[in-house]
């Protein structure tokens, strides 16, 4: 359901991230549809390893030339969060990706549920939106989930908040 300019950049930009032995995985809207129901997005984002960075204080700057643009989509290199625990989790998720096949060649995308995860971080509706879509997709562990955000309440109480969409939606 990409349009061809979004999916050559899609799989451009899987190319040059391949080329520069970092990990990366596909996430954002483009995950999330995959996941959920196909939804508009003007970029793509990518949830890229530790070692693609160089940290020095507060300011993270590149370690390797990535990609930031194909044709005119706008690429979005991710970094680990600062918070600990979240870094730790999407550190492993970033470790075990799940290998999308749809475009004809291997895309590595974080899991569902560690994409619910990340996107609980968010404070905007439409990552919340993704949270719920792909609940009713059924591609999220929910106990996963909740066991992942029992020590984080600002996470937990998002997840809160879309586990009651969601249970209001199905009535």
């Amino acid at each position: 359901m990409l349009s061809e300019g979004m999916r050559a950049a899609v799989l451009a930009a899987n190319a040059a991230y391949a080329s520069l032995g970092v990990r990366y995985a596909l996430v954002g809207g483009l995950a999330a549809g995959a996941y959920g129901a196909p939804r508009f997005t003007k970029d793509i984002d990518f949830l890229v390893g530790e070692e693609a960075f160089v940290r020095s204080g507060m300011i993270i700057s590149f370690a390797k030339p990535m990609p930031l643009q194909a044709g005119d989509v706008a690429i979005d290199p991710i970094p680990l969060p600062d918070h600990p625990q979240r870094r730790a989790r999407l550190d492993d998720a970033l470790s075990h990706p799940v290998i999308d096949e749809t475009l004809g060649v291997a895309i590595p995308m974080i899991s569902a549920t560690a994409l619910a995860y990340m996107k609980l971080a968010s404070p905007r509706g439409k990552d919340r939106d993704d949270i719920v879509t792909m609940m009713r997709a059924g591609n999220i562990d929910l106990p996963a989930l909740m066991q992942a955000t029992e020590d984080d309440p600002p996470l937990r109480a998002r997840l809160d908040a879309a586990v009651a969409e969601h249970a209001a939606d199905e009535q």
